[in-house]
């Protein structure tokens, strides 16, 4: 009898271990929501493991806070007329507008806009790509295709292809240096290719890296390598959000502190400049995004008052175009360039 008194116990511990965590569109964050995302000041040494049920810790590592955002309801932003069926956009404190769609089967990336100090450059997906499903849970697995066509000069197009398969194969809990939640593991195998006039440019790229979500989804964690030649990656670049942060208004006028000129050459490859000229004495954060909004480069200057040129190097970069983001004096400019390899 205490044998079997035994095992009814061991059988209770067990199943509350693998406790399953279900994400539904009631966990998507409402407008108003803030958040902080972070990021790894360096590579680090970092064994996720093999999926099931886990608990994973990233508090010992080293992080800097990168950039506020919050989700608003993306009928009151600028460009709501250009993403007529995004229900929420999630704006930076960078000036940059990022527009999904949730619904009850899933989370939908519409596209993003970036204010320049001409006109926006705006881009969408040629179809709307489910990033999320509803529910989202252990087992789920789904595809993710966002195809991106640009022409940057009369009959010169560029289209990027990036297709993703993800597959939750982990849940348990996640501790940050913020906070400690039940979360679930998206293991995620891509491809991006680039065509210019139809014709494949490189080769395909192929990547792999791991997402830990939140059953509220404003929180999540990301791990992925620059290096990596398959799943089991040990080494790389760990990144968090957190809930809080300062809201973010609405887009700020350019002004004459700083001057932001198209970078030079243009398309380039690898290697390219981005002159600005500051009118004093200034901080410049620099950042550079990819098509699908994920930062590939930053740099902090402190420069005196006149002219500068900031070095670019998409050496580790795809085919396709960039956006280079400069912040000087609390103003931020924008410019789009292109990387042909």
């Amino acid at each position: 009898m205490k044998n079997l008194f035994a095992l009814v116990l061991l059988a209770v511990f067990a199943g509350l271990a693998q406790a399953q965590i279900t994400i539904t569109q009631e966990d998507a964050p409402d407008v108003g929501t803030q958040t902080t995302s972070f990021s790894g000041n360096s590579e680090v040494n970092w064994a996720p493991g093999s999926g099931g049920s886990q608990s994973w810790d990233i508090s010992s590592f080293a992080f800097t806070e990168e950039y506020a955002e919050e989700y608003v309801s993306a009928s009151g932003t600028p460009y709501a007329g250009d993403f007529p069926n995004a229900t929420h956009c999630v704006v930076s404190a960078e000036n940059s507008y990022t527009y999904y769609r949730i619904a009850s089967d899933g989370l939908y990336f519409q596209g993003y806009a970036v204010p320049t100090d001409s006109v926006p450059f705006i881009q969408r997906p040629e179809a709307e790509a489910r990033i999320l499903p509803f529910p989202c849970t252990s087992g789920t697995t789904w595809t993710t295709v966002m195809r991106f066509t640009s022409e940057f000069l009369p009959g010169f197009v560029t289209t990027t292809i990036d297709s993703s398969i993800y597959t939750v194969d982990g849940w348990g809990t996640m501790t940050t240096p913020r906070w400690t939640s039940g979360a679930l593991r998206l293991y995620n195998h891509s491809w991006f290719s680039t065509f210019f006039n139809g014709m494949p440019i490189g080769d395909t790229i192929e990547d792999w890296s791991y997402s830990f979500v939140t059953e509220n989804p404003a929180r999540s964690v990301s791990y992925f390598s620059p290096n990596a030649t398959g799943p089991n990656f040990t080494t790389g670049v760990v990144g968090y959000t957190a809930e809080g942060g300062v809201a973010v208004g609405p887009v700020r006028p350019v002004t004459e502190d700083f001057k932001l000129s198209q970078n030079y050459p243009n398309p380039f490859n690898p290697t390219t400049s981005l002159p600005i000229e500051l009118a004093k004495n200034a901080h410049v954060e620099m950042t550079i995004y990819n098509e699908t909004g994920q930062v590939v480069m930053q740099q902090s200057l402190d420069l005196s008052a006149g002219s500068h040129n900031l070095a670019i190097d998409g050496s580790a970069w795809g085919s396709g175009s960039y956006f280079a983001k400069v912040m000087a004096g609390g103003e931020v400019q924008s410019t789009r360039m292109v990387l042909v390899k």
